[in-house]
This record gives structure tokens, C-alpha cells and sequence, in this order.
């Protein structure tokens, strides 16, 4: 079963721009997505060193963003 990972701003409109929406085929595929857009983002919007652990690194991210995430089935 396909899942989508979905990231949109939280509170917030892109200008006009939608949410992210990615379909993968297997749910561990979408949090590797979702890992290496943390990891891209991480400097540009925390003050703080990457965390090691994987799942606090996402966890600590979103926390402090102004996004949101989903990974879900595919309907």
C-alpha cells in the first residue's frame, strides 16, 4: 500500500503555494524523505546542533517550525 508524507505550514498560508504532498511505496520510505528534509532544513531554522537520534531530530524540528507533517495510507 502507497503512503503519502504531507508537510504544510502550520497556521500559515505559502503565499499561495499548496502543501507539500509526496507518495512513496512503503511508509519506511516516507520517513527517510521526511529525515533528509528535516536534515536539509535544520540549519536554516533551529539554533541548536542536529540531534542524533533520528526520531527527536524530526520530533524537535517540527516542534520549533512552523510546519506540520503526515505520513499516511494512500486512499
Amino acid at each position: 500500500m502507497p503512503y503519502i508524507l504531507m508537510i504544510r505550514e502550520r497556521h500559515y498560508s505559502w503565499g499561495g503555494r499548496g502543501p507539500i504532498a509526496l507518495i512513496f511505496p512503503t511508509e519506511e520510505a516516507a520517513k527517510a524523505e521526511l529525515l533528509d528534509y528535516v536534515r536539509q532544513n535544520w540549519d536554516d531554522k533551529m539554533d541548536e546542533d542536529p540531534l542524533e537520534d533520528e526520531d527527536e531530530l524530526i520530533e524537535a524540528y517540527f516542534d520549533h517550525a512552523l510546519e506540520e507533517y503526515d505520513i499516511a495510507e494512500a486512499a
